[in-house]
């Protein structure tokens, strides 16, 4: 499920959103939400979190809907 929302986001939502917004301000809000993301987070926090939804997946059936 998470394949075509990557796509579309790779595609259409970033590319348009680049190109309304400067360079310095895009590269800024990668630095702030990177940040955020640490701070509710901790470390890595997102890559944990990720792993703990596949970990959910996996227990209900649902990891591989191919």
């Amino acid at each position: 499920m998470y394949r075509p929302h990557e796509a579309r986001e790779d595609t259409v939502l970033f590319p348009a959103f680049r190109s309304m917004v400067p360079p310095h301000e895009y590269d800024a809000l990668g630095d702030d939400f990177g940040e955020k993301e640490d701070e509710l987070f901790g470390e890595e926090g997102c890559f944990k979190v990720v792993d703990q939804v596949a970990g959910l997946e996996k227990k209900l059936g649902i990891y591989e809907l191919a």
